[in-house]
C-alpha cells in the first residue's frame, strides 16, 4: 500500500528532530489519505551514525508485536533514508505529560502504560534483545495502547548463533539516557549485565510517569552514578513522600518560584502502596533481586487495569490528542517546496523512533 517514493507523502508538520539534526520526524499524508509518521535521515550529514541507522532499521524489521513500534516501509531517495511508521497522535508520554499532566499521570494510566510496555519488553527479551533505552520519550501513545520505540540502542544477546548470558558494552551515544540505565550497566565490571537491566529502567520510568519529572535531572553525572551504586532510588512523589529533600533528589530546584505550588500538588496526590512497591522492586540494586518481566505481570499494581482500557482512562481524565486531520503548516510546506525537504523548523515534540 505504501509507496517507495518521497512524493507519495505530503509533509504536513515537523514533529521532532533527533540525532543532532541528522534525522527529523514529520507528520505526513500518504496519497491514500492516511496520516503517517515519516522519519527522514539525512545521510550526507551522517558519519559514524550511518551504521547505527542501518542497524536500527534492520533491528526493527525483526519485530512484530502490538506494543512495539513497527513501520510500513523504508526506502532510499537520493542521499536520504525514509522510514514510514504509524502516526501516534499523542506523541510520546513525555509530550503528553508536558501538555496535560505536568506533575505526572494518574496512577491508573501509569499502570496501563506500564502493562503495555512490559508486554513489548517481554517480547524483546524472548527474541534475545535488551532495549537499553526505556524511558517516557520512547513510549508513544495512540488511542488504544502504549507502544515502545527507541531501538537505536537495542542489542542482541545472540552471538555466532548462540545466546550469551551477559553483555558488557555501553550503548552508543548513551549520554542522554544515563539516568535511566541500571547500575550494573553503568558499572562496566566483569559481571556485565542482562535483561534485568531493562527491569531497572522500567522502575525509573515508573517514577518519571508518576512524577512528571526525569529522575536524577539536574544532578551531576558523578553524583547520579554514586547514588545508583549505593542502591539509592528515586521516589514516587505523593502525600507520603514529598518533603523538600526528596524533591531535590528528583531534580526540582528549591530556588524555583514554582517550588511551593508544585510541592502542594504532590502533597495532595495519593499513590497506592502497590505502585510504590512496584517501582522499588524494579530498582533493586542487585539484578538477582529484581523480578523478570514475566513475573512483573503478577504484581498487584496491575489488578486495577483488568476492567478498563487506556482509551477510557485518557478520556476520563480529559487527556486529548491533537486533531491533525486538517493540520498543515503552510510555512513548512513553503520551505519544503524551496529546499526539497531540508527543513529546520522548530519542534516541541520529543518523538524518537
Amino acid at each position: 500500500m505504501f509507496g517507495y517514493q518521497s512524493n507519495d507523502y505530503e509533509i504536513r508538520a515537523e514533529l521532532a528532530t533527533c540525532m543532532h539534526g541528522i534525522a527529523s520526524v514529520y507528520l505526513a499524508k500518504h496519497t491514500s489519505g492516511q496520516l503517517v509518521a515519516l522519519k527522514k535521515f539525512r545521510m550526507d550529514k551522517a558519519k559514524e551514525e550511518s551504521a547505527y541507522i542501518r542497524d536500527e532499521i534492520l533491528t526493527m524489521r525483526q519485530f512484530h508485536h502490538p506494543n512495539i513500534l513497527s513501520f510500513f516501509t523504508s526506502f532510499v531517495d537520493n542521499f536520504d533514508v525514509f522510514v514510514i511508521a504509524p502516526f501516534m497522535p499523542y506523541g510520546s508520554c513525555r509530550n503528553t505529560m508536558a501538555n496535560s499532566c505536568v506533575t505526572g499521570f494518574p496512577e491508573i494510566i501509569v499502570a496501563l502504560i506500564l502493562k503495555d510496555v512490559l508486554h513489548g519488553v517481554e517480547y524483546l527479551h524472548k527474541k534475545g534483545f535488551i532495549h537499553r533505552a526505556i524511558r517516557a520519550s520512547h513510549i508513544l501513545l495512540n488511542h488504544e495502547r502504549a507502544v515502545l520505540t527507541g531501538f537505536r540502542q537495542a542489542i542482541t544477546l545472540l552471538t555466532h548463533g548462540e545466546r550469551v548470558r551477559t553483555l558488557h558494552n555501553l550503548p552508543p551515544n548513551a549520554t542522554r539516557g544515563l539516568n535511566w540505565l541500571a547500575p550494573e550497566l553503568l558499572e562496566q565490571d566483569l559481571m556485565g549485565y542482562t535483561e534485568k537491566s531493562d527491569v531497572y529502567s522500567c522502575g525509573i520510568t515508573t517514577c518519571e510517569l508518576c512524577n512528571g519529572i526525569e529522575p536524577f535531572a539536574n544532578m551531576p553525572t558523578t553524583f547520579m552514578l554514586t547514588e545508583k551504586m549505593r542502591g539509592n532510588q528515586p521516589t514516587l512523589l505523593d502525600f507520603s513522600t514529598c518533603p523538600t529533600e526528596d524533591m531535590i533528589v528528583q531534580g526540582l530546584d528549591p530556588a524555583d518560584t514554582f517550588m511551593a505550588q508544585t510541592r502542594q500538588i504532590y502533597a495532595q496526590k495519593k499513590l497506592s502502596d502497590n505502585i510504590h512497591k512496584f517501582a522499588e522492586v524494579c530498582m533493586q540494586r542487585q539484578p538477582t533481586d529484581r523480578p523478570t518481566v514475566s513475573q512483573l505481570f503478577n504484581h498487584p499494581v496491575f489488578k486495577q487495569t483488568k476492567h478498563t482500557t487506556l482509551s477510557e482512562q485518557l478520556t476520563h481524565f480529559g487527556i486529548q490528542a491533537v486533531d491533525y486531520s486538517q493540520h498543515c503548516d503552510e510555512n513548512l510546506k513553503l520551505v519544503q517546496d524551496l529546499s526539497d525537504m531540508n527543513l529546520n523548523a522548530g519542534s516541541t515534540f520529543e518523538w524518537d523512533f
